[in-house]
């Protein structure tokens, strides 16, 4: 059995299916339009501000806001495509990662952007290293820079005297520079444990002398000569010789030559 459909009928549904198509068509090439005129011409994700956050921030920053913002865009100029499609001034030319840029900013620990597309907001949230010592290479020209509490160097320091500062001396005869760790991390976390291990046994000086890369020891002296040469061993945890320190310091640590606590939960002496 033949089914004759009227031709009338099949121009009319091939004009609506035309229609329809064009429609579709028409809608998506507006919408397009919309969408590219509020990324590229509008206002709609032009950045309205960039905050900076200090996380743990030192007395004084050691990069100021506005030069680290300005060296974030100069960054991802060089780095991201987008942002040079986009520009500075546009939140999706911005990217939430920027690990690589710490290579060159060794004083920043951490750093993370967030972008705000409602508020048009880049808010960096920063966290600097923070200044727990001194480390000085005691070569013909010293060297000296500011180490972290995980043995991170990140920043020159000058050449100090006294005691306010935690210092070290090093006569190892090592090449250092900003972003290696003075020691090994075991070993600096142990460095750190140290000086706590002064601090707490109530002795007033915080400075500490190393000399051998391969023996891994440390020792405290005295510039006066009043109190005796304490030895440390940077292997092991240090926190038993707090005990031993304040014991000896009943008896009057002048007495002393030097105490040796190279040997975990051991502590000897030499008497003058």
């Amino acid at each position: 059995m033949r089914v004759y459909v009227d031709e009338r009928e099949r121009l009319k549904r091939n004009r609506l299916l035309k229609f329809k198509i064009y429609g579709v068509f028409l809608v998506f090439l507006l919408l397009a339009a919309g969408a590219g005129y509020l990324i590229f011409f509008s206002t709609f994700l032009k950045i309205k501000e960039i905050s900076m956050i200090r996380i743990a921030q030192n007395n004084q920053p050691i990069y100021p806001d506005q030069e680290l913002i300005d060296d974030l865009k100069k960054f991802f100029n060089g780095e991201k495509k987008s942002f040079l499609f986009f520009g500075p001034d546009h939140i999706l030319g911005w990217n939430e990662s920027a690990e690589a840029f710490l290579e060159n900013y060794r004083g920043i620990e951490k750093l993370k952007i967030k972008k705000d597309y409602f508020e048009r907001k880049i808010k960096i949230e920063v966290k600097e290293r923070e200044k727990f010592g001194v480390w000085c290479l005691t070569t013909a020209v010293n060297n000296c820079w500011w180490f972290d509490k995980n043995g991170v160097i990140f920043l020159e320091a000058p050449k100090i005297e006294g005691n306010l500062i935690n210092k070290v001396d090093d006569f190892s005869n090592r090449e250092l520079e900003i972003g290696d760790s003075v020691l090994e991390r075991g070993f600096a976390l142990n460095l750190i444990k140290i000086f706590e291990v002064l601090e707490k046994s109530g002795l007033r000086s915080k400075s500490l002398k190393f000399k051998d890369i391969q023996l891994q020891e440390i020792f405290f002296e005295n510039e006066n000569g009043l109190l005796p040469k304490i030895y440390f061993n940077l292997r092991f945890d240090p926190d038993f010789a707090v005990a031993a320190l304040r014991e000896l310091k009943k008896q009057g640590l002048e007495k002393f030559e030097y105490i040796d606590l190279r040997v975990k939960n051991r502590g000897y002496y030499k008497l003058k």
